[in-house]
Parts: structure tokens; sequence; C-alpha cells
């Protein structure tokens, strides 16, 4: 918690000279409280003292600073990586066998890649074409899309109708055919594409406005909030979070640390 404080306090300060004025005082809290907890009280005066001390040696060591704020950061890092290792172990079922998100690529694959995405999102867009090589290249990739519509109003309504496309069959098309999309993606776009991916329209307008269709997006997004996704894409590789659009590679790679750690055991 105290590393976790300072580095709310020293962060905005990485480059002012100007802070480290108060930055020299942070370390009287921890040494006051250890000499408190040894049943030492230090008086005012040499709280003073050890504050110049302090104060004068960072003066002249400005760059420890610099070390003290990369390391709070890296631990910042790691605490938060653990934190989401965590989330991610208590929510593995409804990431990856929700019962009701499209499964791309091979159902019974071993590795298990979670997409997190909104249609309107230009780097969902981006990456759109190597999710279609990832299942491509990866026979032991099953690649779960979660509808998680972020960007407004016609961001819900693509997702609507791609989640009532599941039971016509024609999910798959019709989700990169949204991706690839260009300009306004409103109602009657939306229905342009479905029409041109050979869905019945009408069945998929009524499926559409299903509490079914509701619940789903809102389980989505309550699952994204549990694991700390905050934009798309994002991805769940193993105990991983992937915020943002990663590249083919970084995904592979990750892929690859999990097939390493499932052979290890």
């Amino acid at each position: 918690m105290l590393m976790s404080s300072l580095a709310s306090v020293l962060r905005p300060a990485r480059t002012s000279f100007a802070a480290l004025g108060l930055a020299a005082l942070l370390p009287l809290a921890p040494m006051t409280a250890l000499a408190q907890e040894g049943g030492k009280t230090f008086s005012e005066a040499e709280k003073a003292a050890i504050g110049e001390v302090v104060r004068e040696y960072l003066l002249e060591n400005p760059q420890l600073m610099l070390e003290v704020m990369d390391a709070l950061e890296a631990y910042e890092n790691e605490a938060e990586a653990k934190q989401q290792a965590a989330a991610i172990a208590a929510n593995r079922e409804g990431l990856e066998q929700d019962g009701f998100s499209f499964v791309a690529g091979n159902p019974d694959g071993a590795i298990t890649v979670v997409e997190f995405f909104d249609y309107r999102c230009p780097y969902c867009k981006q990456v759109a074409e190597d999710m279609t090589k990832l299942i491509e290249r990866h026979d032991d990739v099953r690649l779960v899309l979660k509808e998680f519509p972020i960007l407004g109003p016609n961001s819900t309504i693509a997702s609507e109708a791609a989640i009532a496309a599941i039971p016509q069959g024609k999910y798959l098309d019709f989700h990169f055919a949204l991706l690839e999309s260009k300009g306004t993606l409103d109602r009657a776009k939306v229905m342009e594409i479905a029409e041109a991916e050979g869905l019945d329209t009408d069945k998929l307008a009524r499926d559409m406005e299903s509490a079914r269709v509701d619940r789903i997006i809102d389980t989505n997004h309550d699952l994204a909030r549990e694991i700390g996704v905050r934009g798309t894409p994002a991805f769940v590789i193993g105990d991983s979070l992937i915020p943002g659009a990663a590249s083919i590679e970084e995904i592979e790679a990750r892929i690859q640390a999990v097939r390493d750690a499932a052979k290890a055991g």
C-alpha cells in the first residue's frame, strides 16, 4: 500500500525537479512508522534534521528519484498483472465456455483466445484481418468473440444484429463484413450488410429485440468490468489480458507461451 501511494504522488512529478522538495519529505513516513513500532518517537527537531539530510541527498543525486519511480512503476505493473490473472482465473468459464459467444477456429482447440470488440472501433477493424490469419494458421486455437459495444447506440445495434445472426448460421461472415464496413454503421447499414450476407433480415430484426440478446451484451459488459477490460479491442490468452490492437506476432507469442506452459506441466 505504501509503494502504491508513493507512486500516485511521485508519478506526476517525474520530470519536475520543483517537486523534489515535497518528495524529499516522503521517506519520513516509513521511517517514522518504523521508529514508532520500535518504541521510539522522533521529535520535531529530529524530523526536520532527517528531512533536511534526505532533501540535500536527493538534490545532489536527482537520478535516484527516477530510479525509485521506475521501480514503483514496475511494482504497480506486476501487482496489476497478478490481480488481472486472478480475475481471469475466477472468470475462466464465463470467458471461454459461456455457451452463447460465437467460437471461430477450432471449437475443440486446446488454446483459447478471447476477443472483446466493438464493430465501430477502428482498432478492432485494424486487427480483423489478423484474426482471420490466426484461425487459419493455428488449428489448435479457438477464438471466442465477445460482443462488447461501448461506442454508442449504433455499436449496440451492430452487436445485437451479430448475436441475432448466430441461429441463422451466418455469424462469422457477417461479423467480418461489419468490421470491414466504412462510414456510418447505423441500423440501415447493418441491415444492408446482413442482406448482402444472405441473412433473413425480417427474422434478424425480430431476434434483435429479444431479451436474450440484451442479457448477452449485459453479461459481456459485467465480465469485462470484472477482469479490467477498459477498451477495445482486448484479448485474453491464458492468464493474460492484452489491451489494444496487439500485433499478430504478439498474440502468437502469447499462444506459444501457453503451449509451452502446458507441455511443462
